[in-house]
């Protein structure tokens, strides 16, 4: 697939719109979890609280994903030419990557306990535990699988990490921009995994300049984590 050529319109993400980009989601993310408290202290109902937060979510990445397709279109489709080979190899590199990923994460339970702690699994997963709606069930399965590696890596890989690369150095880039990828996701017990996870895609980024290798690990990830719940969810009874 050729690539675009950018037209004097359109620019390259810088760091006024990687640090904008960070300040808006941390803002949402502050007021989603206010809404939220407020929410659970009203109602009872869980799969009220879930389809809130499923709508909340869909709204902070639809709008994002509208101003990055406004203002970089031809920068991101030059970012996802050759779809299916870098997707086929994204399966390899996951397979690579996912033996150093268990270690991490299993380490980092280990230290959590040591110091006092019980980790609990990713909220996602709970709530797949927790509800036995189909349709919830297919949605969420839907959004984590497709919708969040999709738009994840094109906002934080696409354009978080070029933008601040043009601030900082390759390395600060990738720790950076891998740092606020793992606290965004306000998750505690897997934030060394969701960091080094981010240091991954982002080294595959900027060794291949191609979207869609990040999109295939971030998907296969997603699937062999929704795979591996709702087996012990149904086969096993497994409930956390």
């Amino acid at each position: 697939m050729r690539k675009l050529k950018l037209s004097g319109s359109d620019t390259f993400p810088d760091f006024s719109v990687a640090t904008g980009i960070t300040l808006f989601i941390i803002i949402f993310s502050i007021l989603f979890s206010f809404l939220t408290t407020r929410l659970q202290s009203l109602f009872s109902d869980k799969l009220l609280i879930t389809v809130w937060a499923i709508f909340s979510s869909s709204v902070l990445i639809g709008g994002l994903l509208w101003f990055i397709i406004t203002h970089y279109r031809k920068y991101i489709l030059n970012l996802l030419f050759q779809p299916f080979n870098y997707f086929i190899k994204g399966f390899y590199h996951y397979l690579l990557f996912l033996p150093i990923l268990s270690l991490v994460i299993k380490f980092s339970f280990f230290i959590f306990t040591k110091i006092g702690f019980s980790p609990e699994p990713q909220q996602i997963v709970l709530i797949y535990f927790k509800t036995d709606s189909f349709y919830l069930l297919f949605i969420m399965s839907f959004l984590s699988c497709i919708i969040v590696p999709f738009s994840e890596e094109i906002i934080f890989r696409g354009i978080v990490y070029p933008g601040l690369k043009k601030r900082f150095s390759v390395p600060s880039s990738m720790i950076l921009s891998s740092l606020i990828f793992a606290l965004l996701h306000n998750e505690i017990f897997v934030l060394a995994g969701l960091f080094v996870f981010g240091i991954f895609l982002s080294y595959l980024f900027e060794k291949h300049k191609n979207l869609w290798l990040s999109i295939s690990v971030h998907f296969f990830n997603n699937l062999f984590t929704t795979i591996v719940v709702l087996i012990g969810k149904y086969f096993y009874n497994i409930k956390p």
